[in-house]
């Protein structure tokens, strides 16, 4: 059985304007971003205590399956460090790094700066272009610049480099998995942002082609507009609904599950617990709907608990006993002193808040495995489900007790124990409509860790899968694709209702 699963996120904050301080008001004391030091010897220091960290704690450094992680590791430091020779400020320490993480190809392997709000002063051309399938096209321009290429067209290429070329050099070399249709629909704006990285540089002409004619664009890069972070945020389309439950006239159902954070002091925990809760008081009229669509607009991930819940309400014990997953062939945990400690600190939140016992003895077995592969020299423990012997009955048919359909929306967040979900559900029966999700490695159950200069901080797994169905990087694809605006509920609504029978 798959169990709590913990995920990290890296984001670079975009900073706007600061607020005026009243003239009374003391004077704010520099925050750590802000004051002066030498950024070359930081980000020396960073990436060794990075490659350290990595050593000490990732499960692949030693992985016999994976005999390319550890040269990968070495060279991304190489490069790092090669960088730093000529690396002068902020800019070129964080972009440096973000391309040593992105290296791993690994959405679970992270990087964020700790200073609040922090941001890079960030610059564009007039306009962002976005992915439509393969193309890259115009989505957004200053309207008042009559220089910049029309709403709608698509790039070539710029300064004789193609537009898939550019897109890898300027945004998949520093978020990593570019092969991945989620990160291009995530991170395409960035092919005409510029946020002080020393490592790219910015385009002087591009061309574009709009009505069947192409023309050539000189490019006048400029500081962005105050309501970049509006505009991009419409662009993305990306949307967090409310948790709960919604009933429509029709007998339809609509949950929404916008995160499976497992942390029982969270917010977020709460919130699922009460939805699990109205699930099971509505089970009947749930199991007798026409229909059922779980949301997982924006969900990241967290715990696969949440998922398994969820399935236990609408489908029942039985049907999912008769209807299992592939099995997971084990789980090898990296014993290390980083990894122990971050287990055993859930431990304790878990007994504080009186966790699900399941939970608590998931959180002591991890522990104690840990604790005793290290004390016996071992790299890992390994946690193996028992095979199923070669003569056993099938386990008995059960009856289904969805009467209608169950479908699974997603969009390009979905990742980690969101993926879980897709992949428990649709085993169930539930059809995936909406957009492509993201992709996770078989390295998973993140920790977080201070770099040396407590600047920033990495998210590293601690265990590895053994025989997971779903490959290493592989996303989850809807059986139906659903065009236009992802935050348009009303219109989602309407498209999977086209998608029902009869």
């Amino acid at each position: 059985m798959k169990r709590f699963l913990a995920t990290g996120a890296a984001c670079l904050a975009i900073a706007g304007a600061a607020q005026a301080q009243p003239q009374d008001a003391p004077a704010e004391a520099p925050k750590p971003m802000d004051l002066p030091r030498d950024w070359s010897a930081t980000l020396t220091q960073d990436a060794t205590g990075l490659h350290d960290i990595m050593i000490d704690s990732h499960p692949g450094v030693h992985d016999r399956l994976n005999p390319a992680f550890k040269p990968r590791l070495d060279e991304g430091l190489t490069v790092a460090l090669e960088r730093a020779k000529t690396t002068t400020d902020a800019g070129g320490w964080w972009w440096a790094l973000r391309a040593y993480v992105a290296s791993f190809e690994d959405g679970h392997v992270g990087i964020s700066v700790t200073q609040p709000n922090y941001g890079f002063a960030t610059r564009w051309p007039g306009f962002l272009t976005l992915y439509r399938g393969a193309d890259q096209v115009v989505a957004d321009r200053d309207a008042a610049d009559a220089a910049t290429p029309p709403l709608g067209a698509r790039l070539i290429d710029c300064d004789g480099v193609a537009a898939d070329k550019l897109a890898e050099e300027r945004i998949g070399q520093f978020r990593g998995r570019w092969f991945l249709e989620a990160q291009r629909v995530l991170y395409g704006d960035w092919q005409f942002l510029s946020a002080q990285n020393p490592w790219i540089r910015e385009m002087s002409q591009c061309r574009f082609e709009s009505d069947g004619a192409t023309r050539t664009y000189a490019l006048n890069w400029r500081a962005t507009p105050d309501d970049l972070s509006a505009r991009r945020t419409r662009l993305a389309q990306s949307a967090w609904p409310d948790f709960g439950l919604k009933h429509f006239d029709d007998g339809g159902f609509w949950i929404s599950t916008p995160s499976f954070n497992g942390d029982p002091s969270s917010e977020t925990h709460a919130e699922l617990t009460a939805l699990i809760a109205d699930m099971k008081a509505k089970q009947d009229a749930l199991r007798l709907a026409p229909y059922v669509v779980l949301d997982l607009r924006g969900n990241g991930g967290g715990s696969s608990h949440w998922s398994q819940l969820m399935a236990q309400v609408l489908w029942g014990d039985d049907w999912m006993i008769a209807h299992p997953e592939p099995a997971i062939e084990a789980v090898e945990w990296r014993a290390s002193d980083g990894n122990i400690a971050q287990i055993a600190g859930f431990l304790e939140q878990l007994r504080a808040s009186n966790g699900s016992p399941e939970y608590i003895e998931w959180a002591e077995s991890a522990v104690n495995g840990m604790k005793a592969a290290q004390a016996a020299g071992e790299v890992y423990w390994r946690s193996a489900n028992e095979p199923q012997a070669e003569d056993a009955a099938p386990p008995p048919a059960a009856p289904q007790l969805m009467a209608g359909r169950v479908y699974v929306l997603t969009d390009a967040r979905c990742g980690s124990a969101c993926l879980d979900a897709v992949d428990l559900w649709k085993t169930a029966g539930a059809l995936q409509v909406g957009r492509e999700t993201s992709a996770d490695t078989v390295y998973m159950e993140i920790r977080e860790a201070d770099l040396p200069s407590g600047l920033a901080q990495i998210a590293v797994p601690m265990k590895v899968y053994r025989g997971r169905a779903r490959g290493n990087n592989e996303p989850q694809k809807p059986s139906y694709i659903i065009d236009g605006d992802m935050t348009d509920d009303a219109a989602l609504l309407a498209a999977i209702r086209r998608l029902q029978p009869g």
